[in-house]
């Protein structure tokens, strides 16, 4: 059931996002031939771009629809930490909680595009934990700051930002606050006490070893995952499927609205993004993922990490109804 009063009530939510923020970088251009030098194609570039990726494209999908955002997360001490703080201060998210750590690089990832077809990405990056002296200070920003939000959202890419020490918090803070998980098979063995988490059919299988392909299969992941993870429900992003919530007593599965897919980068962002705010703004957790799964019908319908509208959604929605009737 698509509620559109949720949809209103997404301006007055105001969400605190943690996790690894990236700068995703595109050099396009067109290959003609071959080089002398070593057997591969040579790009005569044409245009670089810039776009907000990872915890940054969480935030960039929550300004689109709407909502406040503090960022709480970390960037090196180099010129894409500075172009990305500078992007996300464009969308109008708030950015006092990216703390710069001078000993790695905030993570770039650059992808060498010609016509339609990626040849290359290169990551710059660092994988390892934050120190201590760094950690403590991002969850000092969260232990002070996260009564003042209505929903906090951890997006983990394996980067490091997400910590064991996170989740010695997050029991304390659910409790008053919603505390969503976009979660990364690196970090499953330090994962508990949120309220949920939205792994994807290749996520869930190495949480709990149950690959939800039918709906019965998704019901029984998702009551291990919250077993395991102390979770008050779980969410499960099935792809072509749709989604699937799962609660101690009952399950829903909502197939995908998708009308074309050209692109699923980012789609996980978009679904945590809508859904957080759609729970936030008073819905039933149907209400939310219907709201989440029109979300990314949208969105994997664009090139790259994108996001999505308020207004596209109801467009959506509009267009799933017409084909019911």
């Amino acid at each position: 059931m698509f509620n559109r009063e949720i949809l209103k009530k997404f301006k007055e939510q105001k969400v605190l996002v943690i996790g690894d923020f990236m700068l995703d970088e595109y050099i396009t251009g067109k290959v003609e031939r071959i080089s002398p030098e070593a057997p591969v194609p040579i790009v005569e570039a044409k245009e670089v771009t810039f776009r907000p990726g990872g915890a940054a494209n969480v935030v960039a999908n929550l300004r689109a629809l709407g909502s406040e955002v503090v960022a709480l997360g970390v960037v090196g001490e180099d010129q894409a930490g500075e172009r990305l703080k500078t992007m996300l201060k464009r969308l109008g998210a708030n950015t006092e909680g990216l703390i710069t750590d001078p000993s790695r690089p905030t993570t770039r990832k650059t992808r060498i595009i010609a016509g339609s077809q990626q040849l290359l990405r290169v990551d710059w990056e660092s994988r390892d934990y934050l120190s201590r002296q760094v950690e403590e200070k991002l969850l000092k920003f969260l232990l002070e700051n996260y009564r003042n939000f209505s929903a906090v959202i951890i997006s983990d890419y394996g980067k490091g930002v997400i910590t064991e020490g996170l989740f010695k918090l997050t029991g304390k803070i659910k409790r008053e606050v919603p505390v969503f998980l976009d979660p990364k098979e690196k970090n499953f063995h330090i994962y508990k006490d949120i309220t949920t988490m939205t792994p994807n059919i290749k996520e869930t299988y190495q949480a709990v070893g149950i690959k939800p392909e039918t709906a019965e299969e998704a019901q029984r992941a998702g009551k291990l995952l919250i077993e395991r993870y102390k979770l008050d429900y779980a969410v499960i992003t099935r792809s072509e499927k749709g989604i699937s919530i799962i609660t101690e007593s009952e399950a829903y599965h909502i197939p995908t609205r998708a009308r074309q897919v050209f692109d699923v980068t980012g789609a996980g962002d978009t679904v945590i993004s809508a859904f957080a705010l759609s729970v936030a703004s008073g819905a039933t957790l149907f209400e939310a993922a219907e709201i989440a799964n029109l979300a990314a019908g949208v969105v994997v319908g664009k090139l790259g990490t994108a996001t999505v509208t308020v207004e596209e959604i109801e467009e959506a929605a509009n267009a799933v109804q017409n084909l019911q009737k």
